[in-house]
């Protein structure tokens, strides 16, 4: 299941049991007396956080993107329910020393008892994250060797799944056991509408042959899950460093802007601003260039 951090001092980040911080699948969130109208979470992808807060990539200082997000995280006027990383926290292979820059870039959010829950991409390697903890795994994860779990809230609940299939390969996969996890748990929750979160994007399209298959492997298997539970509204990936909201038939697909570099200039870099109520939710773009003329843009998911 993907990690969820209290707050806790950076000697017991790096110390604690994985069982303990990780060990429970099904965490409410939001619920607090008396429920607001409303509530937000804050989500980031493609970290890309290296060994070394000097490293750059793309001349891009990731270590210092990622600073700059908590900061403003820490500022916002009110605090978010929750804080989602979506996968590629580290640079490439995933690293122990990547890992414990990670934890120095996320201390201000512990230290603002900021509620935070990270999954894994291609580049990250459980591992090395869990040595790097002085961690063990879960005794029984709900998936075998998936890191999986459900954030439920008041006004929708949150599906956070595993694509990673091997550290530093691109291809992503979810397999069918995940899958099968997914379908249940979205049949025991059927009374509220339902978000689904991995890291990788989806892929219709086989690529030419020689060529690797840069989205989910079993995306056809996915989408037919997705579109057959009808609670489920939107998709959200990372992976592809781009900032869209797209749809597929009624799904509709929001891929979250990397905090790191991007591939294609016009792209902007920051994080996502999730707005929640009764009627649906909006993603507010949070670019790290705040003149950029997408900076707080809003995409839409209606219920």
């Amino acid at each position: 299941m993907p990690i969820h951090l209290s707050s806790v001092n950076r000697r017991q980040f790096l110390s604690q049991s994985a069982a303990a911080l990780a060990g429970v699948s099904v965490l409410r969130i939001g619920y607090a007396a008396p429920v607001a109208e409303s509530m937000t979470l804050a989500l980031l992808s493609d970290t890309h956080i290296p060994k070394s807060a000097k490293v750059t990539a793309r001349e891009v200082n990731m270590t210092a993107n990622l600073q700059q997000a908590v900061g403003q995280i820490n500022q916002l006027p009110s605090k978010p329910a929750a804080v989602l990383f979506n996968g590629d926290c580290a640079y490439l292979s995933g690293l122990p020393a990547d890992y414990a820059n990670f934890a120095n870039c996320i201390q201000p959010l512990i230290d603002a008892d900021q509620e935070l829950h990270m999954t894994m991409g291609n580049h990250d390697n459980i591992p090395a994250f869990y040595d790097a903890l002085k961690t063990q795994r879960p005794e029984q994860p709900p998936v075998e060797s998936k890191h999986v779990s459900i954030l439920e809230t008041p006004y929708a609940n949150f599906f956070l799944l595993d694509s990673l299939m091997k550290t530093n390969v691109v291809t992503g996969e979810l397999g069918d056991a995940q899958l099968k996890w997914l379908s249940d748990a979205l049949d025991a929750r059927a009374d509220k509408p339902a978000i689904v979160m991995a890291h990788h994007t989806l892929q219709k399209v086989a690529p030419p042959e020689g060529k690797a298959w840069g989205g989910i492997l079993d995306t056809a298997k996915f989408l037919e899950l997705m579109h057959a539970k009808k609670q489920v509204k939107a998709y959200v990936f990372g992976h592809s460093h781009v900032w869209s909201h797209t749809r597929d038939g009624d799904l509709h697909l929001i891929n979250l802007p990397a905090s790191a570099y991007v591939f294609d200039p016009a792209q902007p870099n920051g994080w996502t601003l999730a707005r929640l109520n009764n009627s649906g939710i909006e993603f507010e773009l949070q670019a790290h260039d705040q003149s950029h003329q997408n900076h707080q843009q809003v995409f839409a998911v209606k219920w």
